[in-house]
């Protein structure tokens, strides 16, 4: 993998180089924090956490249903027959294969909201990032972020706060 990440900063380093000497502007972006701290972004999360808390509660409210039912057979099984129990015991593993489907649908509506927000931020964004990039004269934008490479860069050359401030304009 360092390998890799080596090689392809060799490379690029390799195709800006002429660019850079002819006095191409580079700058970056933190797509990331741009979602994270925009209008919309924070929305977005707030809205998101509730719909995520809402299904926790909901799940918890299943387990605690589920709990309630194990404490109430136990204390009854003593006096019950071997199809009572047997037909108690099917309930039980009915009610936790319920709530395991309900954490598993859960997450994947969870994920899919996600995604598909993040998405839409992705096309909202890119245009944002070039109208900001052309008015302040800047030829290249990299996206800072996890996994990108980038060793150093200046303050100067961060876009991050004006794509945010376009973002917010732009409602």
């Amino acid at each position: 993998m360092l390998k890799k990440v080596i090689t392809s900063l060799i490379v690029l380093s390799a195709l800006c180089m002429p660019a850079l000497a002819q006095g191409t502007k580079v700058a970056i972006v933190d797509a990331d924090v741009i979602v994270q701290k925009s209008q919309k972004g924070k929305a977005f999360f707030e809205e998101f956490q509730k719909f995520t808390e809402g299904k926790r509660t909901e799940i918890e409210k299943m387990v605690e249903g589920f709990q309630a039912k194990q404490k109430d057979l136990q204390a009854k099984a003593a006096s019950m027959s071997e199809d009572k129990k047997k037909e108690s015991a099917m309930e039980l593993q009915r009610l936790q294969t319920e709530i395991q489907r309900a954490q598993e649908d859960a997450k994947r509506e969870s994920d899919l909201r996600l995604n598909t927000a993040l998405e839409r931020f992705r096309k909202e964004i890119a245009p944002l990032v070039r109208q900001v990039a052309i008015e302040k004269g800047i030829d290249m934008v990299l996206n800072n972020g996890p996994n990108t490479g980038l060793v150093y860069f200046s303050d100067a050359v961060n876009l991050t706060d004006a794509v945010i401030k376009a973002y917010d304009e732009s409602q």
